[in-house]
């Protein structure tokens, strides 16, 4: 039993340097060192998709509906006919200017008729001078006449085409308000029509960004009703008029995709990111070490000793965007940063550096 004891103590003895060894062999990692980029500021708001055009259209025209020929979801171009109003008076006043129109040039051409007659007669002393330049104001006169009724029939035409709401764009019927055989005034709503090819997303923007925003920021939208996708946009209007009571004001976005199945009304979350004048340093992402209280750290190395030696700090995170952190403070730009092999250091572990994609 003794002799068991001396031989269990021998090899423990035996296996001590060799344990102090291993502990003090260089744990291979790979480091990358921080780059220095324009500080960035992460703005989150919400908004609307809206329509560029949209329009409550009216008669131009008290009238009675005679025919709604659309229907909601309908797409229809720019001068399409949409609906149209009872126009028999209309067309019947129209006829009597046509009318009217005939007689004048009758008119007219008669009293040129007697004036020419006149004017050959002038030398031969038939007729005085006082008639003759009678027959030239008569043609005159009916001249005028036949200006008027062209005049009175045009507007009666133009009265006859006001019977009818057209589309001033091109777009889909958003909703109709009227039905056939009610009588609507000159204002009143009879349809609703939206042009869904180009839509604004309307954003209500903190004053404090103002300033901001007058550089060309970098724009992510996601469409809640499309998930987690995210969209690219840009910035088309600052519109100059502050809410007094919300201390904000409107910024409008302009989607870069134009597939994107979005139609009015629906939600977006706006990520916007601002340049400053501060400069933070850009590591990957790889090398972030995160702790359930928040704390967020990174190893470096200090290739002044041999062999280099590894140290955890904390740092302060401006925001994560993909693969890479950018770092407000705790770091300094010479101090390489690990990013493969972080997972089993301890404080002053002695290390072999590798750059990435080295052996």
């Amino acid at each position: 039993m003794q002799s068991i004891k001396h031989f269990i103590a021998a090899c423990m003895w035996l296996c001590l340097p060799m344990a102090s060894v291993q502990a003090q062999r260089p744990v291979p990692v790979t480091v990358v060192m921080p780059q220095t980029q324009q500080a960035t500021q992460q703005v989150q708001l919400t908004g609307s998709f809206n329509a560029r055009n949209a329009a409550s259209l009216s008669p131009r025209l008290s009238g009675l509906v005679q025919e709604l020929l659309v229907d909601a979801g309908d797409r229809v171009s720019a001068g399409d006919v949409l609906v149209r109003l009872d126009d028999r008076l209309a067309q019947l006043e129209l006829a009597q200017s046509e009318s009217a129109v005939s007689q004048a040039q009758a008119a007219l051409a008669e009293a040129i008729r007697l004036r020419d007659e006149a004017l050959r007669l002038k030398n031969s002393a038939v007729l005085p001078a006082t008639e003759i330049s009678a027959r030239e104001s008569a043609v005159e006169i009916a001249r005028a006449a036949v200006a008027v009724a062209q005049a009175q029939r045009d507007t009666q035409a133009e009265r006859v085409q006001r019977h009818q709401v057209v589309a001033p764009f091109a777009g889909v019927i958003a909703e109709c308000l009227s039905d056939p055989g009610e009588w609507v005034q000159t204002g009143t709503a009879l349809l609703e029509l939206v042009d869904v090819s180009e839509l604004w997303l309307d954003v209500q923007a903190p004053q404090r960004l103002w300033p901001q925003l007058g550089a060309e920021p970098e724009v992510e939208v996601t469409v809640d009703a499309l998930g987690e996708r995210e969209l690219a946009a840009s910035v088309a209007a600052r519109v100059p008029v502050s809410d007094p009571t919300a201390r904000s004001f409107l910024l409008r976005l302009k989607l870069n995709d134009p597939s994107a199945d979005i139609t009015p009304g629906m939600s977006a979350r706006v990520r916007l990111l601002l340049s400053g004048n501060a400069r933070n340093l850009i590591v990957p992402r790889d090398a972030l070490i995160r702790y359930p209280d928040g704390t967020t750290t990174v190893w470096v190395v200090d290739d002044s000793q041999s062999p280099p030696r590894a140290s955890q700090q904390q740092v302060q995170l401006a925001g994560v965007s993909g693969n890479s952190a950018e770092i407000v403070s705790g770091l300094r730009p010479d101090q390489p940063v690990v990013v493969r092999g972080n997972e089993v250091l301890t404080e002053g572990q002695a290390v072999s550096v590798s750059k990435p994609g080295g052996d």
